[in-house]
């Protein structure tokens, strides 16, 4: 459909995506001369009214929005058979691709992207709309880094019938709920779900769950136990991981209550503690034990009610051997809670205060020891670091004895961001916000990294730090190269030339109709143009055909005297083909001279009256 121009308006350049319902096409929009993207549903389902509606619904649905982080819907339309969408253009990258090319992401540049995501979705929700689709393909990165989520091709209002059909699962099975997959009702927690698996995936580079068929993996999501994220990455800390598998909850009333939760915690958890971030709504002493249920709902009221009428109603000796399992029970639990009885070995408790939770965790565990961790908020221990341990260090106990941690959350300290890749005015401005300070700038040099970014930083991200803390970094500021002047060269010639000097050849333009890779066409032109210098390495190439060299000269011809006039003709043959340079009638005993000219191999012929008297080059 290249060069289709719909309703006379929007003029279709080429496609640039296709998913499960539409095509998407970069196209130009003639009255407001602006580039946009148009999506155009298969040809296949225009003739289905359902398909149609769904459709249309993805435009009124995303119109409402008006987000920086959500793609912008223009204009919605039928031109003929063909069901459009006008959008936002994004320059960029999908999420997914970002992912592919980045097999380490920065522990805060996924936490941020995924916040971002997040933002996108506190606006849907609060306009009443779930995406229901969320995943890494449907989020753009433009060339600034921004995030934009897009595609809300299956989201629709919430309402009290809003049901998944069971016989046709919506969304990406990989990022699907366990609702979805189940076909129960939706809410705003299935985006959270699916939100937290693109985190997930950020962080690890692994999807949670994997399967020969979409059918396996959605049983997966509703059944399975997802690993823990730092089986794959032991750098995500446990206040990240815990929020991050509380966000991942198969029961959505175990989940948070709403996106914006999920991100404050997020912000929390990756020691985003400045005031331009809302706090969380909940304590974070609560993230290393069971999550608590919900507040009970009226239906489980009234079912307690009548188990409390049951209970009273029962005659005594049943109430008192009920309350006797119930001490028996107690007894046992913490019996077995305070150690191994049976065991006759004493195990002397070390000491853990001080140390980091994790080399904490390890030491106890090591001894056969069992772990419970609380953690309180503390201004003057890093977070992270154990307070105090009970028992006391130097205490006998016996094996699988429950040593209890109090471990400090931190206070107003934070964690040192990720500033490798950024610019000097990025990681300022980063920096700032955070309540940190520049420290000092110093140049490096790394070849395999582009110019004018951040290459190594001290203190390194995740470092803990508090506000006015001094973050150095280096620069690279790659050494420039002199450029070679490659223009008249053949292609092949440029190229050796250019890498004898360490440059690589970038684009490569054609003109004259030459072929992009024909090695005999001949540099016209060069950026960077020689003698000049370069960071980047690489050089452009214009291409074209070789020149033909011009050829001048004159033609005299003598006409014999006597006799009628003699017809005379002159024709030039030169790479260009052949041509008449001269011809007319000639009196006996005069002189035809003439100047001709041509390109490249030049022949001339003179014919009189019909016949060659002269035929040479030129």
């Amino acid at each position: 459909m290249t060069g289709k121009i719909l309703d006379e308006r929007y003029e279709l350049i080429e496609k640039i995506g296709s998913g499960g319902m539409a095509d998407v096409y970069k196209a130009k929009d003639i009255l407001l001369d602006r580039i946009v993207a148009v999506k155009i549903l298969h040809s296949s389902f225009a003739e289905d009214n359902d398909f149609i509606v769904r459709f249309r619904h993805e435009a009124q649905s995303a119109g409402k929005l008006s987000h920086p982080n959500i793609v912008g819907i223009y204009d919605v339309g039928c031109d003929g058979d063909v069901h459009y969408i006008v959008m936002e253009y994004v320059e960029g990258e999908t999420l997914k691709q970002y992912i592919q090319n980045h097999p380490n992401i920065p522990i805060d540049t996924a936490v941020r992207i995924d916040i971002e995501i997040g933002y996108a979705l506190e606006e849907a929700h609060a306009n009443g709309i779930i995406h229901c689709d969320i995943k890494p393909h449907n989020v753009l990165l433009t060339k600034t880094g921004k995030v934009k989520v897009t595609d809300f091709g299956i989201a629709r209002a919430i309402n009290s019938s809003t049901v998944i059909d069971k016989q046709s699962i919506l969304g990406s099975v990989h990022y699907l709920s366990p609702e979805q997959a189940a076909g129960d009702k939706i809410t705003a927690k299935t985006d959270i779900y699916s939100l937290g698996i693109v985190l997930y995936e950020m962080l690890t580079h692994h999807l949670p769950f994997e399967g020969e068929t979409a059918v396996s993996i959605a049983l997966q999501h509703m059944q399975g136990d997802i690993p823990r994220p730092t089986k794959y990455n032991p750098a995500i800390s446990p206040m990240l991981e815990e929020c991050l598998l509380t966000a991942l909850q198969r029961d959505p009333d175990k989940r948070y209550d709403t996106v914006s939760d999920f991100i404050s915690e997020l912000k929390i958890a990756q020691g985003f503690t400045t005031t331009i971030y809302k706090p969380a709504s909940h304590d974070f002493t609560a993230m290393t034990r069971p999550i608590p249920q919900k507040a009970v709902r009226a239906h489980k009221v009234q079912k307690e009610t009548k188990l409390t009428r049951f209970i009273t109603n029962l005659p005594q000796k049943y109430i008192w051997i009920g309350m006797a399992v119930l001490f028996i029970i107690c007894f046992a639990w913490a019996f077995f809670s305070f150690g191994n009885f049976w065991s006759s070995e004493n195990i002397t408790v070390p000491n853990v205060v001080g140390k980091p939770v994790e080399v904490a965790e390890t030491t106890l565990k090591k001894l056969d020891l069992k772990v419970s961790v609380d953690e309180i908020a503390s201004d003057d221990v890093p977070a992270g670091q154990v307070i105090s341990q009970t028992p006391a260090a130097g205490t006998n106990v016996k094996a699988r004895r429950i040593i209890h941690l109090t471990v400090s959350k931190g206070g107003s300290a934070m964690l040192i961001p990720d500033l490798k890749g950024l610019t000097l005015e990025q990681a300022k401005e980063r920096l700032d916000k955070m309540g940190l300070t520049l420290g000092a700038v110093e140049n490096g040099n790394d070849p395999d990294k582009p110019s004018d970014v951040i290459i190594s930083q001290s203190p390194e991200s995740g470092a803990k730090a508090t506000k006015g803390t001094r973050v150095n970094i280096v620069i690279n500021m790659k050494q420039k190269v002199h450029v070679p002047n490659v223009v008249g060269m053949t292609l092949a010639d440029a190229r050796n030339t250019l890498l004898s000097m360490k440059l690589s050849v970038g684009t490569i333009s054609a003109s004259d109709g030459t072929a992009a890779d024909d090695s005999s066409a001949i540099i016209i032109s060069q950026d960077p143009a020689g003698g000049e210098s370069t960071s980047s390495n690489v050089v452009n190439l214009t291409i074209g055909k070789k020149k033909a060299q011009s050829k001048t000269g004159t033609v005299n011809i003598s006409i014999p005297k006597g006799g009628n006039a003699r017809q005379v003709e002159i024709y030039v043959t030169d790479d260009n083909g052949k041509h008449t340079a001269y011809s007319g009638k000639a009196a006996p005993g005069s002189t035809v001279s003439k100047d001709v000219s041509g390109t490249g191999s030049v022949h001339v012929q003179v014919v009189i009256d019909g016949s060659v008297v002269q035929d040479r080059e030129l």
